[in-house]
């Protein structure tokens, strides 16, 4: 069970045929969709939370919980023995009851009565997604051989940019002229109907890979004590998490950031970071997948993580730029440059993660990165330059405070470079 399998896994690869059957590109099309829905459906809270503010009486502290305790406690709790089912059950069948649930309790928050309604309906959505991304990763390391996983992964973390935009459609017109109620009913409508098509119309991918077909999911125990004595995953899993540090600092602080710095109104400032993050941070989710799979062809499962350490350098330098220069349009493009580059390390990153296990460890094992990059990335990130900002303190400290987040993206490329030197040494590759 824990013997190496790095020789196996190169000779599948080499071997595996590069064109992809038609109902790999279907599912992961609704895989897509699945996830852009769970974006939508996590993140419309924060843009309607002024008119709940105001009927439901609440002050920020509750708000806080309502917006980021209630979530994330759940998908915290929830991660790891979600992830533990991934590997052991049909995920088709999973995922489509994960995202009824979820679904069903993000409209359920459109009808609730009372704050402590809400904030139950809100633990739900946030127990439910936890298990999002872990299946729908899961599937797609058994639908696209390796040298096209990259392109697929791409394709799918996408999601997470069209999501954003249609958080900004949702929250701010239909809450506009509907009210804040029928906001989260459009948000989870969807999903019932995606999840139904999911149920009946794909079919649960085979656990393929090497020669793992035949054996039992391995015990938590087996799938971590497996997963640390690779020190590929471990240096990619770290150099993910501090990614996603730098990248949620700049997505809370940069509206804050603009309008403090460079005097925008809060209008303008919050539409250019929806359209930069919703729009380019989408292309740049997108062209880490191409890149990924030419650099897989290349160099196998140790080029994913140099890429990851070269697109995080060049978004470190961009957005070192962005924070330090004084002309506003100059700022402007370094934030689409630094959405455009700081996001192509995603599609490599999560493919060299997947690679680098066996498939019945791969769900509880992205389950753990999720855990790690949504509580320490997203809570931590934001947290270090808000921290970093009230000590320097005066008007301009923000602009300390993003600096100090390019830190963060140098500490990554250490670790995706320690995980690329690692990958060579497995593969019997020479330096």
């Amino acid at each position: 069970m824990r013997e190496d399998r790095v020789t196996q896994s190169r000779t599948f690869a080499a071997s595996t045929p590069l064109r992809v059957p038609t109902r790999a590109w279907y599912a992961l099309g609704i895989l897509t969709l699945i996830y852009t829905l769970h974006s939508v459906d996590r993140s419309v809270m924060s843009v309607v939370i002024e008119p709940i503010k105001a009927e439901f009486h609440l002050n920020d502290s509750r708000l806080g919980i309502l917006t980021g305790l209630a979530f994330g406690m759940t998908y915290a709790i929830a991660g790891l023995p979600l992830g533990y089912l991934i590997d052991r059950v049909d995920r088709r069948r999973l995922l489509a009851v994960l995202v009824l649930v979820w679904s069903g309790c993000t409209m359920l928050c459109g009808m609730v009565r009372s704050y402590g309604a809400l904030v139950s309906a809100r633990l739900t959505v946030g127990l439910a997604e936890a298990g999002g991304s872990p299946t729908a990763l899961s599937m797609i390391a058994d639908l696209f051989p390796p040298r096209r996983r990259s392109t697929a992964m791409s394709i799918f973390w996408a999601s997470t940019a069209l999501g954003t935009a249609a958080s900004f459609i949702v929250g701010s017109v239909v809450a506009t002229r509907m009210g804040w109620r029928a906001a989260f009913l459009m948000a989870g409508l969807p999903g019932i109907a995606i999840a139904l098509l999911l149920y009946f119309t794909v079919a649960e991918p085979a656990r393929h890979e090497a020669a793992d077909k035949a054996e039992p999911a391995p015990t938590i125990a087996e799938t971590f004590r497996y997963a640390l004595g690779k020190p590929l995953f471990v240096h990619t899993f770290i150099g993910m998490t501090l990614n996603a540090m730098m990248l949620s600092g700049i997505l809370v602080w940069q509206a804050s950031f603009l309008i403090r710095v460079h005097h925008l109104t809060l209008e303008h400032a919050g539409l250019l970071a929806g359209l930069a993050t919703g729009i380019f941070g989408g292309i740049g989710s997108l062209s880490g997948g191409p890149l990924g799979d030419r650099g897989f062809a290349r160099g196998g499962l140790a080029a994913l993580p140099r890429l990851a350490a070269l697109t995080t350098l060049a978004s470190v330098a961009i957005g070192i730029v962005f924070t330090l220069v004084g002309n506003v349009t100059l700022v402007i493009v370094a934030l689409i440059l630094f959405e455009l580059v700081g996001r192509t390390y995603t599609a490599p990153g999560y493919t060299a993660v997947v690679g680098s296990l066996q498939p019945r460890m791969r769900g509880l094992c992205v389950s753990a990165l999720q855990i790690a990059t949504n509580l320490i990335g997203y809570g931590c990130g934001p947290f270090l330059a808000g921290f970093v900002s009230d000590r320097v303190g005066g008007t301009g400290s923000i602009r300390w405070g993003l600096l100090s987040l390019m830190i963060l993206g140098l500490w990554a490329c250490l670790h995706y470079l320690l995980a690329w030197r690692a990958g060579l040494r497995e593969t019997g590759e020479a330096a």
